[in-house]
């Protein structure tokens, strides 16, 4: 996969959120290394995790975001995935050509900030007139 590349595109017009949705984004990049840290990776990962998500979901709930729990589920569902890769690797550690911290990773960023998250900068914009 190539690098990804952040856009203004991607931008939820939240400075904050932007810079997490960055971090993420240089997280994935970084599991292109030959050998990359899986442990010190899912410990960033835990880190956005919590700290992101409760960014985000003030920030909904600031907003009166009609989507908030289901955004919320979501999140959920994502911090239960990141325990089950967490668990699996724990179990027998990953190798270096190991995809699924990868995969999921990429898959979350497509799925979930390149479409929920631009929900809710939309409905924004939309709310402000703008």
């Amino acid at each position: 996969m190539p690098t990804i590349q952040w856009t203004e595109s991607m931008s939820v017009d939240v400075p904050a959120l932007d810079k997490d949705h960055k971090k993420l984004i240089h997280m994935i990049n970084d599991l292109d290394m030959a050998s990359p840290d899986f442990l010190e990776l899912f410990n960033e990962v835990l880190d956005y995790t919590n700290g992101h998500f409760e960014r985000e979901e003030a920030h909904l709930e600031g907003i009166s975001y009609p989507g908030l729990e289901g955004h919320r589920a979501q999140h959920d569902d994502f911090a239960d995935q990141v325990a089950r890769l967490l668990k699996e690797y724990k179990a027998q550690a990953f190798d270096a050509q190991d995809t699924r911290l990868k995969d999921f990773l990429w898959t979350w960023l497509k799925g979930h900030i390149l479409i929920e998250d631009l929900r809710y900068a939309a409905w924004t914009r939309a709310q402000s007139g703008g």
